[in-house]
């Protein structure tokens, strides 16, 4: 089909090509036309691409407005974390310390009374206790004494959830 329409320009006659000035201005006017109209339909193309341009950039604008807003509320929610972190873990070393102090009081009660009940000690008839001898103690019987020692003979017990720590 290229072949059949390059012979029919060929047979043309110079007369043709010349002396039809009306076909050719029709031509060249069919083709200044379609130039317009592709000027015309490129510039429309660019107008909606600058306008889908900005809209994406509109989009990238909120999007950043938001996340930016959400990010300052994520690091003020990290912070108070960590301060109420800090706070907890003040008070669990308060509490562990406080915990060993009671562990090692009740274990110093355990040992007393485990030496009491153990009758290892000799007891006179009448102890003399606090003061000088010229005055300001008090005497203890020694029945006395060891009527008060008897009545502590359990050892003292922790409860289970003080051992955990």
């Amino acid at each position: 089909m290229a072949s059949s329409y390059s012979s029919e320009s060929n047979a043309r006659t110079p007369s043709q090509n010349f002396g039809g000035g009306s076909e050719q201005q029709q031509q060249v006017h069919v083709m200044i036309q379609r130039k317009r109209k592709r000027m015309i339909s490129n510039r429309e193309s660019a107008r909606r691409s600058r306008m889908r341009k900005q809209k994406h950039l509109d989009d990238l604008s909120g999007q950043l407005s938001h996340l930016t807003s959400e990010n300052g509320r994520l690091t003020a929610a990290v912070e108070a974390t960590a301060h109420l972190y800090l706070a907890v873990e003040a008070e669990n070393s308060v509490l562990r310390a406080q915990a060993a102090e009671l562990s090692h009081r009740l274990q110093s009660q355990n040992e007393i009374i485990s030496f009491v009940n153990s009758g290892s000690f000799f007891l006179e008839d009448d102890i003399f206790i606090g003061g000088s001898s010229g005055g300001g103690g008090f005497m203890m019987n020694n029945s006395l004494w060891s009527e008060s020692i008897h009545l502590a003979t359990q050892p003292l017990v922790p409860p289970a959830d003080i051992l955990m720590y």
